[in-house]
């Protein structure tokens, strides 16, 4: 059946504990995760971290549905696993930093690099579509979504980042 697998990275400019505190929103999942249309609910008041729970709307046209979301690991700056299920399909999804040396001679520029992977886990019933639609469609548009997604959140750390300097200014 093949790889069902879709990776993108992005290098932003900011530290990881602030693409950290990002990614850590919730609330904020459709604003920069492309194939999230809508955030339906998220365990509010409790932390983000493992056993995390958020349920989305989202998916990849012609395919969308509600999914369920669990974070399964969480090591802090570095690495966290959710695990969704919209139960056709369960999707591993990997987020990772990787902080990278400054470039410059005081040392203040701050770079990180954010890789985010999807997999995509068929059950036996649509195993067969998915294995058909995957080399000819779907993992075209997948790929093309996710690099949107890692876009979109250097996009919106790097602005945020901004404010936050000019705000201290």
């Amino acid at each position: 059946m093949g790889n069902k697998q879709v990776v993108a990275s992005t290098i932003i400019d900011a530290s990881p504990e602030e693409i950290w505190a990002f990614l850590a929103e919730a609330n904020r999942f459709a604003e920069w995760v492309d194939a999230t249309k809508e955030v339906l609910s998220f365990d509010e008041g409790r932390p983000f971290g493992v056993d995390f729970v958020y349920k989305e709307h989202g998916g990849i046209f012609p395919f969308f549905s509600k999914s369920h979301w669990i974070v399964t690991s969480y090591t802090p700056y570095t690495k966290q696993v959710h695990m969704g299920d919209d139960g056709k399909v369960k999707m591993p999804l990997d987020i990772c930093l990787e902080s990278l040396p400054s470039e410059t001679a005081a040392g203040d520029e701050r770079k990180t690099r954010l890789t985010i992977s999807l997999g995509l886990n068929p059950r036996w019933f649509v195993n067969l579509p998915l294995g058909i639609l995957w080399p000819c469609v779907m993992r075209r548009k997948a790929q093309a979504s996710m690099d949107r997604t890692v876009a979109n959140a250097k996009r919106l750390v790097e602005a945020e980042a901004i404010k936050l300097v000019e705000h201290d200014a």
